[in-house]
Order: C-alpha cells, then structure tokens, then sequence
C-alpha cells in the first residue's frame, strides 16, 4: 500500500517529469541534440553524478582524478554548466563511477518502465498535461510571453505536506529571461503562512532543476508521500535544514530515498 501511496504522489507532483516521460511511452523518440535542448539528459545526468558522488562520499577533485580529467570541466560538469559533454569526458566519468552510460543519462529508468503495467488513469493524466502545456505555448506565441506551469496545492503549504492534490495556473517569468534563460521548470504557489517569514501567502517559487543543489540552496524534496522545501546541507549523512530555523533538520542516510524535484530560484512576489 505505502508504496502505491507514493507512485500516486510522484505522479502528481512531478508531473512535467511524467510529461518528459510521456513521449517515451508513446514510442516517440529524440536525436541527442534535440533531448539536451530539452535539457532532459543534461538534468538527469547531473542529478545521478552528485547521487553516485554522494554514495561513494567523493569529492569533486576525487572524480576528477579517478576519471583522469581536469578538475575545472568535473566542476562544470557537476555543476550542470557545460552544456553539451563530450561522449569521451561521460564515458570516462561512468568509468570512474562504475556506472553505465544508459544508468548515467537515466535511459534504464525509462526503459524499465512497462506501459502495460500502468494503470489508464496515467495515460489520462498525461494526456491532460501535454494539452496544457500546448494551450501554454500558444498563449505564449500569441501573447510575446513566456509563460510556466504553476503547481499550487489544494491546501495549506507548509514543511512535510502530503502534496497530493494540485490546481494549475500560469506565470509570465518574462522579466526573469535575463537571469535564468530556460532553466525554469515550473512554479509552486504558496498557500498559507506557514513558511513565512522567508515565503508569504500567494508567493511563487521558480522551480529549476538545471543542476542538483549547492550546499546552503533551497530545493523541493519528495520523502516517501511528503514533500519538504528545505536547504540542501552535503555531508557524511545528507542533511535537509528548515528554511526558518523552527524545525529539526532531517538526516537521510541513503540518498534513494529522497526524489530531488529541483531548486528554488527566486519568488515572484505581489508587490
């Protein structure tokens, strides 16, 4: 049961992961150069990299010496900022990490995914958000915006919550192309007090997933049916600290247990 509870949850709350996923399951596929646009492969790489990292408790200069590269492209590697690896410099860090490329660029996910084996009320749900998604593009075309999916929960949002009832809306994050180009994943809107002082009540977080966490930044964390907004703290044991201090910080011994949806960017505001 617990583990049906959580499929239910991830479905629901990342769901552009499963929109990315769709187009696999209906047997569409993508050269290379058209997923890194999507910035699919590059994401999900970057997050196994600091996964693996984390696993064998290696620094950034340990992979590089391991892989026999220099230490600034592991950096830049690691970091989600070299946006095209070379098929050398992936192969030379699976090697190093002892992993395959297909578990490196998440391929034995997906391929282990069996279509027949989901029930209908995904393919429904999948179906829902490429259409709103496709309405999302064509406002954006018509209107010169650049607007993103909004998640925001039925409910009060506070640390833990079960998030596993959402509306949707859109944001224009027009003014925020500067900053953050086409890193944005989404937005989650807050709902209630619970947060503040550092979110209020109608705030939207900017969701990326560009690249896992640096130590001190705020992500989106799924722990079996609970999702937490807290600072990503590496370490002998991973540790996930309250934003406001008025909670105990939650250690993760083994890293497969907690989902990274992504990081917080910044907060569009009211004024």
């Amino acid at each position: 049961m617990k583990g049906k509870v959580r499929e239910i949850n991830v479905y629901l709350c990342l769901f552009w992961y499963l929109f990315k996923t769709y187009f696999y399951l209906q047997g569409e596929f993508y050269n290379e150069s058209e997923i890194t646009g999507f910035g699919f492969l590059k994401n999900t790489m970057v997050q196994n990299i600091n996964r693996l990292l984390y696993k064998k408790n290696w620094s950034i200069r340990q992979l590089s010496d391991q892989a026999g590269l220099p230490y600034e492209s592991i950096k830049k590697l690691v970091g989600g900022k070299i946006k095209n690896p070379t098929i050398y410099t992936i192969s030379k860090v699976c090697d190093a990490l002892d992993c395959s490329i297909d578990y490196l660029l998440g391929r034995s996910v997906i391929n282990t995914i069996d279509q027949k084996s989901l029930p209908p009320r995904v393919f429904n749900l999948l179906a829902e958000i490429a259409y709103f998604e496709s309405r999302i593009a064509d406002y954006n075309q018509s209107h010169k915006t650049d607007c993103v999916s909004v998640l925001t929960p039925t409910g009060i949002v506070q640390d833990g919550m079960v998030f596993d009832s959402i509306s949707t809306d859109i944001v224009d994050i027009s003014p925020y192309q500067k900053d953050f180009g086409d890193i944005v994943l989404c937005g989650i809107k807050i709902v209630g007090r619970n947060l503040s002082p550092t979110y209020f009540d109608n705030d939207i977080l900017l969701i990326g997933k560009d690249r896992f966490p640096e130590s001190g930044e705020t992500g989106i964390f799924l722990i079996g049916n609970k999702v937490y907004i807290r600072k990503y703290i590496p370490g002998i044991r991973l540790e996930l600290a309250p934003i406001n201090g008025d909670k105990n910080s939650l250690f993760i011994d083994n890293i497969d247990d907690v989902h990274y949806f992504g990081r917080v960017l910044t907060v569009v505001r009211d004024a």
